[in-house]
């Protein structure tokens, strides 16, 4: 499976939404998150900001309800759990790499970086963060295309 020039764009878009990585870091980091408690839980980050990453998250499968202690929360998803760990691969690289600058937060580091990774010409020292990103498109979208398919009645 290839993406195109613009569906690359449109995933590096949805990916780098600061409200999908802050909520899919902080579920990653700390477990899940309480949905009455998830503006509250990001502070510095605008509450339309809050609620576009979690509806983003919640409808490309990257969060879902459940519940924990009779509580409502958000939960990682299995392609939740693997974008967080590209996330973490990326922001390792760009710390390492001072990059976009050497004083950037971890969001501002993922961002860049994932921005980077659209260009038509990534940097050699980027090639890792590169192919860990393909390789989550690829499987996210092979999920999703399985997902997609009618069942076979056959089998």
């Amino acid at each position: 499976m290839t993406f195109t020039g613009a569906q690359n764009d449109r995933a590096v878009e949805l990916l780098a939404h600061p409200g999908v990585i802050r909520l899919v870091t902080e579920i990653d980091d700390h477990g899940p998150v309480p949905r009455h408690m998830i503006s509250r839980t990001f502070p510095g980050l605008p509450l339309q900001r809050v609620r576009d990453g979690s509806a983003l998250a919640r409808r490309h499968g990257l969060v879902r309800a459940g519940q924990q202690a009779g509580q409502p929360v958000y939960r990682l998803t299995e392609h939740g759990a693997a974008l967080a760990d590209v996330y973490d691969s990326v922001a390792r690289w760009a710390r390492a790499h001072h990059y976009p600058t050497r004083h950037s937060d971890f969001t501002s580091r993922v961002r860049a970086a994932l921005t980077l990774l659209t260009q038509d010409i990534v940097p050699a020292c980027a090639a890792e963060p590169a192919q860990t990103l393909h390789r989550f498109l690829l499987v996210a979208g092979a999920a999703r295309d399985a997902a997609s398919r009618p069942s076979d009645p056959a089998s």
